[in-house]
C-alpha cells in the first residue's frame, strides 16, 4: 500500500523529500525500485550534496555563525518579551519598540520578530546560491555526473595490484619488472599497455571479464616473447647484447616513455635512443626509428595530432604519414622528387635527425638551450585536442615551460617562466583566472560573474615539479584572445597569451611532485612521500588525501605475490593515468585511477571492497606453474635418456673390443 502510494508521487516531490536525507539514506532508496533510483539520481541533487560537504560550504556556515546572534529569534522567553512590548500602545499611536540594553532601539517588534525569522531565509537563499556559484567546479560544456563525483569524494579507496609478471630470459620464475605505463581505453573495454624490463611487452584487462579469453579484471591477457623491445638497430652487431640492459628507462629518468595511438591499435615505446613501434593486434615491432639523443619524453597521441618526441638536447615531431605516403608513392609509381625526399620509403627513417650531428640548419628538429625535457602535452587554442592548429608544451630540467606551433615548428613561440624543476604536465580546455579564483574562494562574487568568468575562451596549463627542496603545483590560464599590442613590438604576438598565474608551493607537499592529472572535476597529485592528494580546480583546496604505503588489506598471498601486504614503505606513485571521467550516463565507478611505482601497476578505485586480489590468480597461476614444472620434468626426461643411450653406446662399444666378457 505504501509502495503504490510512493509511486504516485511526483518526482519533483520525491527529490525535494530526498534533499533533506543524507547520501545514505538516498542510497538505501536505490533498493526500493527502478523509479525511484532514477529519480534519486537527479544530478542537482548529488551536486547540492558534494557542495554540502565540500569546504567552501563549511567556511559559509561558519562565517555566518560568527557573525550572525541567534538568541533575539531562537530563545522563547526573548521572543514573547519582545512580542508582548510591541503590542503595548505609543503616544503616536504606533507599534511599541524594546530598546536594547545598550540603549539602541531595536525597531518595531512584531515585524521584526517575524522578519528577523523570515529575513535570513530569504538572505540565506541568495548566500546559498552565491556560494555555490562559486564553488562549482564544473563547466557551462561540461556535462558531469555528480553521484559519481560524490563517490570518488567520499568514498573509501582501495588499490588492487594487476598480476605481476613472471619468468623470461633470465628465469622461469623470476618476477618482472614493468617499465612504463600507457591506457588502451575502448568502447566496452580497458587495457593496460607496458614494456618490461625483459624486453617484452605485457597487456592487462582492467575491464569486464574478457569473454575471449576468459582473462579476469586485473589479469594479463597477452605477453610478447622477451627481448622484443632494443634499444639497438636489429640489424647492427649490437642486437646480440644484453636485452636487460637495453631496458635500464628509470636509469634515464625517463617517466613518459609509452605512447599508444588509439586509432590504429599502436604503441610506441622509447628504449633509450631508439623509439619502437609496436602493433598491438600482433605484438610485433613495426619499425624502428633512431635518434641522436637519449629519449626523454614522449606525448600522447590523437588523431591526426603527430607524435612528439623529446631527447636530452632536441624536440622532434614524428609525423604517421611518413610511411603511408611513401608506399602510396612506390606503389602508384609517380616519380615526385619533392615528395619522395620528404617521405622516405625506409622503414628507418631517421627523421632528419642526422643532419643535426652534420650541422644542417634545414632540419626539422628543436635545438634546447637546457637539456633533459620531462613532459610534453599538445593542446590546441580552443582546447580540441585533434585540431590542426594545437600547441606544444614542454617542460623539464629548465626554468621555464617551451610553446611551440607545429604550423611554425622548429621556431619557439613562446616562453613561460616557471623557476621550478618541472617533471609532468596536463591540460584542461577551460579558462582560468586568478583574480577570480580568489574572489571565488571568498564567496564574494555574484552567479551571473562567476558564470561570465567560466564562460570565457581559454585554457589552464598544469604542471608539477619542485622548487627548493618542496613540491610546486602551478597552474597558467592561457586566453584565446590576441594578445596586446606592444610598442615597440614587432609582429605583433601570434596565437595564446598567459594572462594569469598561480604556483602552490607552501601547501602542495613537503617533497617533490612527481605527476599531475585531471581526476573528474578535481585535480589530483602524487609526491615523493607516497601521497595521493586531491585538490579543487583552484590548486589550493583539498578535498582528499591518502598515502599507499598504510593501505594493507588482510589476504593470503598469491603465487605471484600481488597481495596488498606487499605495499612497502617505500612506494611512490611515479604516475598517476585516470582510466576515464565522470560523464553522465557511464558507470558510477568508471573514473578509476592507474598508479606505477616504476615496478608494478595497481589500480585505485573508490569502492569499499577490492575489485580483483591475488585469489583471482591462484588458479591461474597454478596451471602456469604446473607447464613450467612439466616441461621441467619434460626436458630432464630427455636430457637422462640422452645420457643412458650414450652410456649404452660406449658399453657396446667396448664389447666390441673384447673387454666385456673377461672374467674377473
Amino acid at each position: 500500500m505504501h509502495r503504490v502510494l510512493i509511486d504516485q508521487l511526483p518526482a519533483e516531490l520525491i527529490i525535494h523529500i530526498a534533499k533533506f536525507l543524507e547520501a545514505p539514506d538516498i542510497v538505501r532508496l536505490y533498493l526500493v525500485s527502478k523509479r525511484l533510483y532514477k529519480i534519486t539520481r537527479d544530478n542537482e541533487l548529488w551536486k547540492a550534496l558534494c557542495f554540502k560537504n565540500s569546504h567552501s560550504e563549511n567556511a559559509r556556515r561558519h562565517q555566518r555563525l560568527i557573525t550572525n546572534v541567534p538568541i533575539p529569534t531562537t530563545e522563547p522567553r526573548v521572543f514573547d518579551l519582545r512580542r508582548a512590548a510591541a503590542r503595548l500602545p505609543t503616544t503616536h499611536g504606533e507599534t511599541g519598540t524594546l530598546s536594547t540594553p545598550n540603549g539602541e532601539n531595536s525597531g518595531p517588534q512584531v515585524h521584526s520578530a517575524h522578519t528577523s525569522e523570515s529575513r535570513p531565509s530569504g538572505n540565506s537563499d541568495g548566500d546559498y546560491a552565491r556560494a555555490m556559484a562559486n564553488w562549482d567546479p564544473s563547466y557551462i560544456t561540461e556535462d558531469v555526473d555528480w553521484a559519481g563525483e560524490y563517490i570518488s569524494r567520499h568514498a573509501s579507496i582501495s588499490l588492487d595490484w594487476l598480476q605481476q609478471p613472471v619468468g623470461g630470459m633470465t628465469g622461469p620464475g623470476e618476477k618482472r619488472e614493468v617499465r612504463g605505463l600507457g591506457l588502451l581505453a575502448g568502447n566496452n573495454e580497458s587495457k593496460v599497455v607496458a614494456p618490461l624490463d625483459d624486453g617484452s611487452i605485457c597487456l592487462w584487462n582492467i575491464g569486464a571479464t574478457d569473454a575471449g579469453s576468459g582473462t579476469k579484471t586485473g589479469g594479463i591477457i597477452a605477453r610478447s616473447r622477451p627481448g622484443l623491445l632494443s634499444a639497438h638497430d636489429p640489424d647492427s652487431n649490437t642486437r646480440q647484447q644484453s636485452i636487460v640492459a637495453d631496458m635500464e628507462i628509470e636509469g634515464s629518468g625517463a617517466v613518459e616513455c609509452v605512447s599508444l595511438d588509439q586509432a590504429s591499435n599502436k604503441a610506441y615505446f622509447a628504449i633509450q635512443s631508439v623509439l619502437n613501434e609496436v602493433d598491438l593486434n600482433t605484438l610485433q615491432v613495426i619499425s624502428h626509428s633512431k635518434y641522436p639523443f637519449p629519449i626523454s619524453a614522449l606525448s600522447e597521441i590523437a588523431q591526426p595530432v603527430p607524435l612528439t618526441v623529446g631527447t636530452s638536447c632536441t624536440i622532434h615531431i614524428k609525423d604517421f604519414r611518413v610511411s603511408r605516403d611513401a608506399q602510396s608513392l612506390v606503389t602508384s609509381g609517380l616519380e615526385r622528387l619533392d615528395r619522395i625526399a620528404k617521405f622516405p620509403v625506409s622503414p628507418k627513417h631517421q627523421d632528419d635527425s642526422h643532419r643535426l650531428l652534420a650541422g644542417d640548419r634545414k632540419s626539422k628538429y628543436a635545438p634546447l638551450v637546457h637539456s633533459g625535457p620531462l613532459s610534453i602535452v599538445h593542446s590546441s587554442s580552443r582546447g580540441a585536442h585533434t585540431s590542426n592548429e594545437g600547441e606544444i608544451h614542454v617542460a623539464g630540467r629548465f626554468p621555464s615551460i617551451l610553446t611551440y606551433d607545429r604550423r611554425s615548428f622548429p621556431k619557439l613561440r613562446n616562453t613561460i617562466h616557471s623557476g621550478a624543476r618541472l617533471c609532468s604536465m596536463t591540460c584542461l580546455p577551460y579558462p582560468f583566472a586568478s583574480l577570480e579564483r580568489d574572489l571565488m574562494q571568498k564567496n564574494e562574487l555574484s552567479v551571473y560573474a562567476a558564470r561570465e568568468a567560466k564562460s570565457a575562451l581559454g585554457k589552464t596549463l598544469i604542471a608539477c615539479g619542485e622548487y627548493n627542496g618542496k613540491g610546486s603545483l602551478e597552474l597558467y590560464g592561457l586566453s584565446d584572445e590576441p594578445a596586446p599590442s606592444t610598442v615597440g613590438l614587432k609582429p605583433p604576438w601570434p596565437g595564446q597569451w598567459q594572462n594569469s598565474t598561480f604556483k602552490n608551493r607552501v601547501s602542495a607537499s613537503r617533497s617533490k611532485i612527481l605527476s599531475v592529472a585531471a581526476h573528474g572535476t578535481r585535480l589530483v597529485f602524487s609526491d615523493g612521500d607516497g601521497m595521493l592528494k586531491w585538490v579543487e580546480r583552484d590548486g589550493s583546496t583539498l578535498v582528499r588525501r591518502w598515502n599507499i604505503n598504510k593501505y594493507h588489506r588482510d589476504e593470503a598471498r598469491g603465487l605471484f605475490h600481488t597481495s596488498n601486504l606487499e605495499a612497502g614503505t617505500g612506494d611512490v606513485a611515479r604516475k598517476i593515468l585516470p582510466t576515464g571521467s565522470n560523464i553522465r550516463g557511464s558507470r558510477v565507478n568508471s573514473d578509476d585511477m592507474l598508479v606505477w611505482t616504476g615496478e608494478r601497476i595497481g589500480l585505485l578505485g573508490f569502492r569499499s571492497k577490492p575489485a580483483f586480489g591475488a585469489d583471482d590468480f591462484e588458479e591461474l597461476a597454478e596451471s602456469m606453474a604446473e607447464r613450467v614444472k612439466l616441461r621441467e620434468e619434460r626436458i630432464y626426461g630427455q636430457t637422462m635418456r640422452r645420457a643412458l643411450e650414450r652410456q649404452a653406446d660406449e658399453v657396446r662399444f667396448v664389447r666390441g673390443l673384447g673387454l666385456g666378457n673377461r672374467s674377473p
